[in-house]
This record gives structure tokens, C-alpha cells and sequence, in this order.
């Protein structure tokens, strides 16, 4: 599949790999991105060659990579500014998203529970609807479902689990290359 086909495909939640949990203030989006879609959209082309690949393969190492978003239903703003009362309520999120949230997120990978070896908060300063977590794990020992745990601390809503099926995640089309 070429680079811009197979982004479409990890995007499309029919394939399994993005799904979407709305709960009363807040939206959240979870895409469990194959390495070869990190590699796809890094790439920016759909002439990736065999040198180029090769060479973003070994940079991204033997990793799992996971995009978070979350966004605000109840009001305008995203999930820093929605459904706060106050200025002091804003900078109490930011420092959560920012400081503490990557020790609230895990990954159960079959038998392994793994934390965020990456964690970053995309400071997008309002101009998005939603925020952006990028985390990455490392490979579990063993093959299997995937799990990605949050334990939000601060949005008022708890314990949000996204569940990956192993065969979604293996039946991801291979990357053309030249």
C-alpha cells in the first residue's frame, strides 16, 4: 500500500486502529499507529525509498506508537479550556497533561502492563479543538490484544480503556517502498 493509502487506512475505524469513547464533557480518540504508518506520515511522500525507509525504521526503533486526542463536547475549547470554571482550573490541567498525565497511562500488551517510554503533551495554544498526546511503548514480550489504560485525574471522568485486537493490528497492509 503506498504511504498516503495506508495512513487513510489506519485512520478509518472500520480497521479497528482508531476508536473514539464520547463521554459527557469529553471526547477522546485513541490511533494505535503500526511502525509502518509512523514511517509513512514521517516519510511525506508516497515515493519512499528503500534508503529513506530503512533509515526511519532504525530511528523509530522497536517501539508501539499511540495518538491520544481529546477534545472538549460540552463547550468550545479543547480539553485544557472546556468545562472549566476559571483561569486557576486551565493551568491545574496544563500542569496535569504536561507533568503528570504519562504516569496515569498504560498499555497492557497480552501479559505485559507497560508505561510510556515517549510521552508528549502537544501544546496546540487553542487553536485546535482537541489536545494531542504522542506515546510510545515498547514491544510487550509477547504477541497478543492490546490495551491502552488511562486514569484521568483531573477531565472528571476516570478510568478510559481502548482495547486492540491483535488481528486488527497484523492485518495491516505492507508499505510500498522503491
Amino acid at each position: 500500500m503506498l504511504p498516503s493509502e495506508l495512513m487513510k487506512y489506519v485512520i478509518n475505524e472500520e480497521n479497528g486502529l482508531t476508536k473514539t469513547r464520547d463521554f459527557e464533557n469529553f471526547g477522546f480518540k485513541a490511533t494505535y499507529k503500526p511502525t509502518n504508518f509512523v514511517i509513512a506520515k514521517e516519510g511525506k511522500t508516497d515515493e519512499l525509498s528503500k534508503v529513506k525507509y530503512d533509515k526511519l525504521k532504525k530511528e523509530l526503533g522497536e517501539l508501539q506508537y499511540i495518538d491520544l486526542s481529546i477534545k472538549s463536547l460540552s463547550t468550545r475549547g479543547n480539553a485544557l479550556s472546556g468545562s472549566i470554571d476559571n483561569q486557576e482550573d486551565y493551568y491545574e490541567r496544563l500542569d496535569y497533561f504536561v507533568t503528570y498525565m504519562q504516569y496515569d497511562i498504560s498499555l497492557v500488551d497480552n501479559t505485559d502492563t507497560l508505561s510510556p517510554v515517549l510521552f508528549h503533551f502537544e501544546r496546540n495554544y487553542g487553536l485546535t479543538p482537541y489536545s494531542t498526546i504522542i506515546l510510545a511503548f515498547e514491544k510487550g514480550k509477547s504477541k497478543g490484544d492490546r490495551t491502552l489504560m488511562i486514569n484521568d485525574q483531573v477531565l472528571g471522568i476516570g478510568r478510559v480503556n481502548f482495547y486492540f485486537k491483535e488481528t486488527d493490528i497484523l492485518a495491516v497492509p505492507k508499505l510500498i517502498h522503491y
